[in-house]
């Protein structure tokens, strides 16, 4: 009769403990129900509770004999809402799994019970047996421990999963501690002790992703070392460890093919990454082979954990270092392809040694493995290429101007060839004089700059003086090379399609040092007619007269604009006045669209737009001091 009133307490304990669970289960299946407000987190979190408790009870079903499958098909069609997204499908599933569960194993009591009745001496025995083995089996404890951690590695809420099942593993050995030995609830204590001490780690963590996962890892170690049996220890602890081991490894060999691929060279594994990869299999082998006590596994896991968190600290540098090594190779690459482009490959050589230079050293840094000596050659050769990428621009900005000019100056060539009867290549052969000349002191004045003879500031006050020469020489130049008399001190640039002496601009834009800019306009009009201007541009900026200004006839005069400034960029006209023979309409404002950039380029086109739908071209010379001109350019 004892053995019958053991078995009995076994099996009403078990029915408090399926009572309880499900009694929480269907309360949070209902506050879920009326509160359609819950959020998506809130009800993945409880899909996994109630998943993990059902599969609980499927393998209590299984050690009592229960036949369980009809409660697994309910389990595998929740399992299908959630994998459609349907969680609260899924829930109330679950709920069903459960309370047939519940049924299945009251029914089998009951039968139990029946037999008992019949012949209790030798089933009451094997029945608590198999019953409480089950329930405090450490594999079984081992198995539900670490669903609970895979769950909140998905990203469950953390406080409901963990209380949840610290809740139901405490509640067995509430109702089992006084029908068995002290030392059969073990498992059970340590189970509760590793996810209470979770708990409490992945609080402090707070929203850290990556201490909460390094702690579930942690803790899926020690659950596997303490609790799983030592022929299933191996297995199942390189489940766990190798989905993070693996990737360490693949990212380094992906690192080295892509810096082998980018410096053209076999780069070794460097020696930090090779020593930590080495350190993590040493302090793994123990937890995989050993028969350690409880406080060697915690030292061998926490060990394990520090071992990884280095090793992973160091692949981030490396590959963070690829990455810029892959950067700066590709700013090179822009830069040759820039210069190129801009018709200024005879530049290129000098950032191709600089090039070469920054390679050779990034591979005796990254052969040598000294993460520190990488860090330092990839600043120096960011630095170069910095400024190399700045140097450039303005070569290009130079060259571009001058090209501009040498415009003017062909447009020039013909319209004066014209005028004085010279046909033939005559024109041509001047003008291919003049560029050879021009282009090739202007380029001569970048490669100094390029190879480091010069610095970018004398190079932009040798440029700047060299057009502001020649641009103030222009007549006489054109005229020397043509064979011609010098024209008069203003340049007259003809309009399109006219063949006599027309009217002629130029033009100065002074920059002071407090950024304020004046363009000045000289006009010349050699005509028998007054000229109406309606507007003029300047770059990407074009402005227009609310009444057309008057240039009389057979005159010349000066055109005087205050424009608007602000870092470094003309958005409009403030001031306007004219001396001379320029008579300004009283009341007449300045509209204007557009905007031109000041760089420190020393010439701009400009336009100067007549009533009659012609334009007038002309060339302004920017006028202003380095300190001037440095807010606004590359230095």
């Amino acid at each position: 009769m004892r053995s019958l009133a053991i078995l009995l307490l076994v099996g009403i304990a078990l029915l408090v403990i399926m009572g309880i669970t499900i009694s929480y289960a269907q309360s949070v299946n209902s506050s879920i129900s009326v509160n359609g407000s819950v959020n998506a987190t809130s009800l993945i979190a409880s899909y996994y509770v109630h998943l993990i408790m059902a599969e609980h009870w499927v393998e209590a079903l299984n050690a009592s004999g229960i036949n369980s499958t009809a409660v697994i098909e309910l389990i595998n069609e929740a399992v299908s809402y959630a994998n459609a997204g349907n969680y609260l499908e899924a829930i109330v599933t679950l709920n069903s799994a459960i309370n047939l569960a519940a049924q299945l194993m009251a029914g089998g009591h009951v039968n139990s019970t029946q037999t008992v009745i019949n012949n209790y001496a030798s089933f009451t025995s094997a029945l608590n047996n198999t019953i409480i083995n089950n329930l405090l089996s450490n594999e079984t404890i081992a198995n539900f421990t670490l669903r609970v951690l895979t769950a909140l590695g998905k990203g469950g809420n953390t406080t409901y999963l963990l209380n949840m099942s610290i809740g139901i593993l405490s509640n067995e050995e509430k109702h089992l501690h006084l029908y068995v030995p002290p030392n059969a609830l073990l498992g059970l204590n340590t189970a509760i002790n590793v996810l209470n001490t979770t708990y409490n780690e992945l609080m402090s963590a707070g929203y850290n992703s990556t201490i909460r996962q390094l702690t579930i890892i942690k803790t899926e170690i020690i659950t596997i070392s303490l609790l799983t049996p030592p022929s299933a220890r191996t297995h199942t602890l390189l489940q766990v460890v190798m989905p993070y081991i693996t990737p360490l490894g693949e990212n380094v060999s992906g690192a080295l093919s892509q810096l082998s691929t980018l410096l053209n060279t076999t780069i070794p594994m460097p020696q930090q990454l090779s020593q930590c990869m080495g350190e993590i299999n040493e302090t793994l082998t123990p937890l995989l082979n050993g028969s350690l006590s409880g406080p060697e596994v915690y030292v061998e896991t926490n060990e394990f954990v520090n071992n990884y968190i280095t090793c992973l600290g160091w692949i981030r540098v490396f590959i963070n270092e690829t990455n810029a090594t892959q950067t700066v190779i590709t700013r090179f690459i822009n830069i040759t392809r820039e210069l190129n482009s801009a018709g200024l490959s005879n530049l290129t050589p000098y950032l191709l040694n600089q090039y070469l230079q920054c390679r050779s050293e990034l591979v005796n840094a990254f052969s040598s493995g000294n993460v520190t000596l990488i860090g330092q050659v990839l600043s120096k050769c960011e630095t170069r290429i910095h400024n190399y990428e700045r140097e450039t621009y303005y070569a290009v900005w130079a060259m571009n101007s001058t090209r501009n000019y040498l415009s003017y100056i062909n447009y020039t060539i013909w319209n004066l060839a014209k005028q004085h009867g010279i046909v033939g290549t005559v024109p041509m052969l001047c003008y291919v004089k003049l560029n050879s000349s021009i282009v090739g002191n202007i380029t001569s004045i970048l490669k100094a700059m390029l190879n480091g003879t010069i610095t970018p500031m004398e190079a932009q006050a040798l440029i700047n003086e060299y057009l502001n020469s020649i641009i103030n020489s222009t007549p006489s130049l054109i005229a020397g090379c043509l064979g011609i008399a010098p024209t008069p001190p203003h340049t007259y640039i003809p309009m399109i399609n006219s063949t006599i002496t027309m009217p002629s601009t130029s033009g100065k834009l002074s920059i002071s040092a407090n950024g304020n800019a004046e363009l000045i306009i000289n006009i010349t009009n050699p005509t028998q007619e007054n000229l109406y201007i309606s507007g003029f541009s300047i770059g990407e900026l074009t402005c227009t007269f609310s009444s057309n200004i008057e240039v009389l006839a057979n005159s010349q005069g000066t055109l005087e604009l205050g424009l608007t400034a602000s870092n470094g960029v003309i958005t409009g006209v403030s001031s306007l006045s004219g001396s001379g023979s320029v008579v300004i309409p009283q009341g007449t404002t300045v509209n204007c669209i557009g905007r031109s950039i000041i760089t420190y380029i020393p010439t701009l086109s400009g336009r100067l737009y007549l009533s009659n739908g012609l334009w007038i071209p002309f060339f302004i010379v920017i006028n202003g001091g380095t300190n001037a001109i440095s807010g606004y350019g590359w230095w």
